[in-house]
């Protein structure tokens, strides 16, 4: 009931939003540009933003010093940022699995070239973003439009003080502000695609601040822009239900121009609006354990570093933040370093669309999932003084790359404190409200979901994952979650890739867990009610023990109730389920899925086996002995894994299909090995322990 004000007021919005478009685009007068910052001329204004002191930008003096502070602690930098510079030079872009394509002398700003479908200069409220049966992806243009790389070009002029990245990046911004006029085609058509673009227009600004090329016309142009992106913010927040990272971003990109666009009333106005909402969806949409509560660790890593830069730009700047920010950002930070592999990368839990609010660092295209969740860690470790992150960050040793979004933030201060290195020791990471749980054994690292849909139920980017895992050994991912691929470009695969069966857990004859509508692709039936009975562990052994109990099979309920076990000495897994209906039937069938990750796998009998060259691999075989359910057959077959947005590639998924039986419980051991030898020994001590 509490939700039904917002959901009408969205509506409302909505509806008077279309009636009161405009039918042709309208420029921006000087005369309303120059009132909206109380000059009397352009040449006040001019004087006014060039000179000022405040509000203060990440560094005091010229960003060629920090760039060079940079360059000083990350070996390659240079040649990184320029090869990735050289490609946009070319307007040559790989985004959200593209490959790269060469777009042409006129970059083609609201097409999605991987499709070739482009939305036209109209109103954004008469443009059809989406439609299910025509295969485009208004993401591909969204993604091109943030103007990351533009942000990329500054790096290199920062660097270099060579002009070709400053007449690239203003022939391009010139050419969006005529092909993207104010409130038409697809690129205005999402405020927190506007919150993005608008802070990253201002990172490459501040990176090129002293290049000469940058005249008094353009100048007054970019002010122009990032008003009107601050104007379309505030008119067209996100803001319906339940609130998303849509919001968080819509409400942080108001604050970041709030505050760079001082002293302009409109923006003190922005300021104190989005400081006091954003407030409002920190208690809302962050669990008091800091997890965000959309059931997704990547949006989770998105959320962190939206809110984690715009405290970070009202510290600089003096502005008194709630208390509820630093609580949720501690709680938030806490949360990255508790999920963090030992490969340094974070679970897929959920959705995950590789989104960024600033990419600064200079070997994203390298990162597994184009997030940084070190970086971001070492970001907040600095920011609050934390060295129980930075160590977190640095699981064996952090690479320089990691370090290079704090230093372009912090300078100085970020060189002294990322000069760390230690080993995590053994544990648990519990994080209840969200439902996410780490076991850790030296190099071993179990990552456990135990969520329900999130945010209030919708499962807007939520997965049928209940009780599902990833399993990491040192540097080796071998049990993954094969993450999310597309949304609305291919709705057959975004379902395929949020199904029950895309994840390592149990099904129940043909049921999801949570009834998944074909064509409502941001929304998960609430089916499911997850509880954790038990967790803990001791010197010789760590356990989690959770159920589900689900209302998508009707009137008999679906249940799967599963104990995880660690047992350290011998270093296995062992993983128990019960399975079926709440009621007197007896499920038909009962199928077990592991996915792994691209590694050879091959199938001996009942048993699965990694064959890696060297380093430790890993076995998956079933205890099928005193066993109530008849195991009708193991499979190894050929899936999907995508750790980014439109990239998937294939990977081996180990199925165990069970018949029936009364009282059905599986158990299925996960045995680490380094030789032949080892496996033979440690298997026969786990059949003398479990027999």
């Amino acid at each position: 009931m509490a939700a039904y004000p917002r959901v009408v007021r969205q509506l409302l919005r909505r509806k008077w939003m279309a009636a009161t478009a405009a039918m042709s685009p309208r420029e921006l007068p000087e005369a309303d540009l120059l009132r909206a910052f109380r000059a009397r001329d352009r040449e006040q204004l001019l004087s006014d933003f060039k000179m000022r002191s405040t509000p203060r930008f990440f560094w005091s003096d010229k960003a060629n010093k920090r760039a060079s502070m940079v360059a000083a602690r990350t070996p390659g930098l240079l040649t990184r940022l320029q090869a990735a510079a050289d490609d946009v030079l070319e307007h040559r872009f790989d985004l959200l699995g593209s490959g790269p394509m060469e777009l042409g002398a006129s970059i083609p700003w609201r097409r999605d070239f991987k499709s070739g479908h482009d939305w036209g200069m109209q109103h954004f409220t008469r443009l059809k973003l989406v439609d299910l049966d025509a295969g485009f992806d208004v993401k591909v243009p969204w993604e091109l439009n943030r103007f990351h790389h533009v942000v990329t070009l500054g790096q290199c002029y920062a660097l270099t003080g060579e002009s070709r990245y400053v007449t690239e990046s203003i022939a391009q911004l010139q050419d969006w502000w005529i092909e993207n006029p104010y409130e038409f085609g697809p690129n205005w058509a999402n405020a927190m695609e506007v919150s993005i673009r608008a802070v990253n227009l201002i990172w490459s600004y501040e990176l090129m601040r002293a290049a000469p090329l940058l005249d008094n016309q353009f100048i007054l142009s970019l002010l122009g822009s990032l008003l009107q992106h601050g104007r379309y913010i505030t008119r067209y927040l996100e803001s319906g239900w339940p609130g998303s990272n849509h919001l968080v971003a819509d409400l942080c990109g108001l604050i970041w121009l709030g505050i760079y666009l001082r002293p302009a009333p409109e923006a003190e106005r922005w300021l104190q609006r989005g400081l006091h909402l954003l407030a409002r969806e920190m208690r809302t949409q962050i669990y008091p354990d800091g997890a965000d509560y959309e059931a997704s660790s990547s949006y989770h890593l998105l959320v962190t570093e939206m809110v984690l830069w715009t405290c970070a730009y009202c510290q600089l700047n003096d502005i008194n933040l709630p208390i509820i920010f630093g609580e949720r950002l501690t709680g938030m930070l806490a949360v990255l370093a508790g999920l963090l592999r030992p490969d340094g990368e974070m679970p897929l839990f959920g959705d995950c669309d590789s989104g960024r609010w600033l990419a600064l660092e200079s070997d994203t295209e390298n990162l597994r999932t184009g997030q940084d969740a070190r970086g971001l860690l070492a970001f907040g470790a600095v920011f609050l003084g934390r060295d129980d992150w930075m160590h977190a960050a640095s699981e064996h040793k952090l690479q320089p790359e990691r370090c290079e979004t704090a230093i372009w933030a912090f300078g100085e201060h970020a060189i002294s404190s990322t000069e760390r290195s230690l080993q995590r020791e053994s544990g648990w990471e519990a994080f209840p409200d969200a439902g996410w749980y780490v076991m850790r054994t030296g190099e071993q690292y179990m990552a456990v979901n135990a969520s329900e849909n999130g945010a209030v139920g919708w499962g807007v980017h939520a997965h049928n994952d209940a009780l599902s895992f990833e399993l990491v050994f040192g540097q080796r991912a071998f049990l993954v979650d094969p993450g999310s691929y597309a949304y609305t470009g291919d709705f057959r695969a975004r379902n395929t890739f949020r199904a029950t069966a895309a994840h390592n857990t149990v099904k129940v004859d043909e049921h999801e867990m949570n009834r998944v509508t074909e064509r409502d692709l941001f929304r998960l039936r609430n089916d499911i009610r997850v509880r954790v009975h038990h967790w803990g562990g001791n010197r010789t052994k760590s356990w989690l023990d959770a159920e589900y109990i689900s209302r998508a099979a009707g009137r008999e309920m679906l249940y799967h109730r599963r104990r995880f076990e660690l047992f350290r000495d011998s270093g296995y897994w062992l993983l128990t389920d019960y399975a079926g209906y709440a009621g007197d039937r007896n499920p038909s069938e009962l199928r077990v899925y592991f996915h792994f990750a691209a590694l050879p796998v091959e199938l001996d009998g009942l048993t699965a086996r990694t064959v890696c060259a060297d380093g430790t691999n890993l076995a998956v075989f079933p205890l099928t002995e005193g066993s109530n359910p008849v195991l009708a057959k193991a499979e190894l077959q050929c899936g999907w894994i995508s750790c980014r947005y439109g990239v998937r590639k294939r990977a081996p998924v180990l199925q165990y299909t069970f018949s029936h039986g009364e009282g059905t419980v599986i158990r299925t051991v996960l045995l680490p090995h380094e030789s032949q030898e080892e496996f033979e020994s440690l298997r026969s001590t786990v059949f003398g322990v479990e027999h």
